[in-house]
């Protein structure tokens, strides 16, 4: 059974402290911002070519007309190997431009090395002042030596020593060991006074890093001063494999903007040679924790980054729930290659199942693969199934159970059992919509077949995208449940909201995510899709009979052996802290003569026009634009946070073509929970060159426009309005979608 409606709903979470602080105040009015750096390969705008004017590369090639040519794609966003393993660490701002009587502010920069780094690390700073500087400005420690000896053997500033991370809310240091440099933490401290336009930087009489050399223009910091900042991490082959840490022991990080007095903020690049400015805050999907701009050309893993101001120790949190996620659950295998076996995973899976890892279904962290041809098995879909009792009541089918797992391991006779749960692709029904400028729109949909028996009641499902999960998890109950209607609107618009059990507490709760909203909680959404999809057990599911139904879903009946509690933490938390790309709405400055990237190129003015389209088919009737996330979240992240994803979160009758005939909750067969539109446009560059995806529930739709015209029901009206568009109207609705 399921609840009726939210009458018995639990209370909201009172607020807690968050478990990793990222930024706060002093009672003196001194801003602290804290975040986490995992290692990188290569620094943000480098993809295998020059990104300046013809000749600035030694290796440059031009095209006929002298433009650089693209020589493939960058390596910025790709996780190191063994990204889990000794390759994060922490970094700490402390600004006093906002204290009263400061007229000269500092900027005090502390980094946080694990204990395995004990080389230390790199500060650099791009310097904004001069036009014609393309590379850093100045760096920290760099190659600049002293004689300083310290307690743990280290000689010289290039050897930083190992600080403990700081308090939640306070200061590790105010003047100890450095006498009057207010929160110098001695771990390779950096003290800014001036904007950054220096050549080095020398230790002073105090042993803290500070500009040396000509400055440009002498200018002191001020409110509001933009400045890019990156580190590096290195160590010695020594101090690695006395870890036995086989992997690199120098790695390029993470490159942020911070703005005095404010803290870190997306970035895109300007002219005149893509300098960092703070993206504007209307293109911040995903609030201040938005993807910036990539320019290394690294799209399909735009899904795959953390909050740009991610804290310094959920850092680590992500990279090890990032490995659960690519983790095989029969051999422990990482899917990229070069990363230690998972041990503690291997055997976790059951005899039948889909997928053997989270990202076979999610690829790059976005969509499953598209019913696209004729017996394609579709394994990296879910197929919901049900049976219908003689009360008409839907009941988990007898043989697959709530859904159909279509692969098998080899038995230990080695006689393969598949029990015929192959689903398959049988061929598709195809119809022809006329629009308004006289072209036409062909909608294709794939019709399934089963090896076995047909369920009653069956729905086909494509893996959504994972981003923004913990930013929909903030958004407060009462918000959502606020936007649900009595009666329709004019177009026949209401929205309803679902309740489901949470599983552990049989507790009544809102209900966030799935195709149909029947999932209360990330907890709950990693769990069931553990079960469904891999046949992998969990606290919550603790065997594999809970497939079919909560009466065998007890310990009392059997546990088998699956995820931890703190697995299971862990991929939860990864998926929490998965950032949205910002809108590429604005045109980024390249330099003279390179030729922008198509992913980075926008017309804004197209951009613009079609926002506007958007609005007036009332798309934002269901797909609503803004909402301002809660408080009590775990993740400090996520709080507080304005954002964009373009849904209301809730149910709508979507009409007969897209209905499944299969409940879930108050969501009966024609409804559908609104999908959330942000980085809807990156679809197809995330999924690569090779695989086909498509959009809807089931990814019938190849393509948005295919999407538009399959709306019926409450989405009826927008639907039409699109038809009779402009074909001006409608290529500018499209690119402001594929803005996203």
């Amino acid at each position: 059974p399921h609840p009726a409606n939210g009458s018995n709903l639990i209370p909201a979470a009172a607020q807690q402290p968050p478990i990793d602080t990222i930024q706060f105040s002093l009672p003196d009015g001194t801003l602290v911002t804290r975040f986490g750096f995992v290692g990188r390969p290569r620094h943000a705008r480098e993809r295998g070519e020059a990104w300046n004017e013809v000749g600035y590369g030694p290796n440059d090639t031009v095209d006929a007309n002298g433009n650089p040519q693209d020589k493939g794609g960058g390596v910025y966003l790709n996780f190191v190997a063994n990204y889990f393993k000794n390759r994060t660490w922490g970094t700490e701002f402390i600004d006093n431009s906002k204290v009263a009587g400061v007229t000269k502010p500092t900027l005090v920069v502390n980094q946080y090395f694990q204990e395995a780094q004990r080389g230390g690390g790199h500060s650099f700073f791009r310097r904004f002042d001069n036009a014609g500087v393309t590379d850093y400005g100045w760096m920290s420690p760099g190659d600049l030596l002293d004689d300083t000896t310290y307690t743990d053997g280290f000689a010289d500033k290039t050897s930083c020593p190992v600080v403990p991370k700081p308090p939640q809310t306070a200061l590790l240091k105010t003047t100890n060991g450095y006498p009057g440099v207010f929160g110098a933490n001695d771990g390779c401290s950096v003290v800014l006074s001036e904007y950054p336009g220096y050549n080095s930087l020398v230790a002073d009489a105090n042993g803290v890093m500070v500009p040396n050399g000509p400055h440009v223009d002498g200018r002191a910091l001020k409110s509001g001063d933009v400045m890019e900042f990156t580190g590096s991490f290195f160590s010695s082959r020594a101090a690695m494999d006395a870890i036995k840490d086989s992997g690199n022991f120098r790695y390029y990080t993470n490159e942020v903007t911070y703005v005095m007095g404010v803290g870190l903020r997306p970035w895109y690049g300007v002219q005149p040679r893509l300098m960092n400015a703070p993206i504007p805050e209307s293109a911040l999907q995903g609030g201040i924790g938005s993807t910036s701009y990539d320019y290394s050309d690294n799209s399909p893993l735009m899904f795959q980054q953390p909050h740009n101001h991610i804290g310094m120790q959920n850092m680590q949190r992500f990279v090890e729930g990032r490995r659960w996620f690519h983790t095989n659950m029969q051999t422990g295998e990482h899917t990229e290659n070069g990363n230690d076996r998972n041990d503690p995973a291997v055997g976790l899976q059951g005899p039948m199942f889909n997928q053997s890892t989270c990202f076979g279904c999610h690829i790059n962290n976005g969509r499953s693969l598209a019913p696209s041809v004729v017996n394609q098995k579709l394994d990296t879909m879910a197929v919901r199934t049900a049976a219908i009792d003689a009360n008409g009541q839907q009941l988990p089918h007898p043989m697959y159970g709530l859904g159909a797992q279509m692969n098998a391991k080899a038995s230990t006779d080695g006689v393969r059992r598949d029990w015929g749960t192959g689903v398959h692709v049988s061929g598709f029904e195809l119809k022809t919509v006329k629009l308004a400028d006289g072209s036409s729109v062909e909608l294709s949909k794939p019709t399934i077949s089963f090896d076995g028996p047909t369920p009653a009641v069956f729905s086909v499902r494509t893996a959504q995208p994972v981003i923004g999960m913990g930013l929909l998890e903030a958004i407060p109950d009462a918000d959502i449940i606020a936007r649900a209607k009595s009666t329709p609107d004019a177009d026949g618009v209401m929205g309803v909201a679902n309740f489901a059990y949470d599983p552990e507490t049989n507790k009544v709760r809102l209900g966030r995510y799935g195709w149909k909203a029947s999932k209360v909680s990330l907890r709950h959404q990693a769990s069931a899709a553990a079960l469904l999809d891999m046949s992998v057990t969990s606290p919550v599911f603790p065997n594999r009979d809970c497939l079919y139904g909560p009466a065998k879903c007890t310990t009392a009946n059997r546990v088998d052996t699956g995820l931890s509690e703190d697995a299971l933490k862990l991929l939860e938390r990864y998926v929490a802290l998965l950032a949205v790309p910002a809108q590429r709405s604005y045109a980024s400055g390249y330099p003279k003569g390179v030729t922008p990237l198509a992913a980075l190129s926008p017309d804004e003015k197209k951009v613009s026009a079609g926002e506007t389209v958007f609005n007036t088919l009332k798309c934002q009737s269901c797909h609503v634009q803004s909402m301002t996330t809660g408080s009590t979240s775990e993740f400090q992240e996520v709080r507080d946070q304005k954002i964009k994803p373009y849904t209301d979160m809730l149910l709508h009758d979507m009409g007969s073509d897209l209905g499944d005939g299969l409940t879930e909750g108050l969501a009966t067969g024609n409804m559908w929970r609104t999908s959330p539109l942000w980085g809807i446009g990156y679809t197809e560059m995330v999924a690569g060159k090779t695989a086909k995806v498509g959009y809807m529930h089931d990814s019938r739709a190849r393509n948005l426009t295919e999407a538009i015209v399959w709306h019926g029901g409450e989405g009826a009206a927008s639907r039409d309005r699109f038809i009779a568009l402009s074909k001006a109207d409608r290529e500018a609705l499209l690119a402001f979608l594929g803005s996203l």
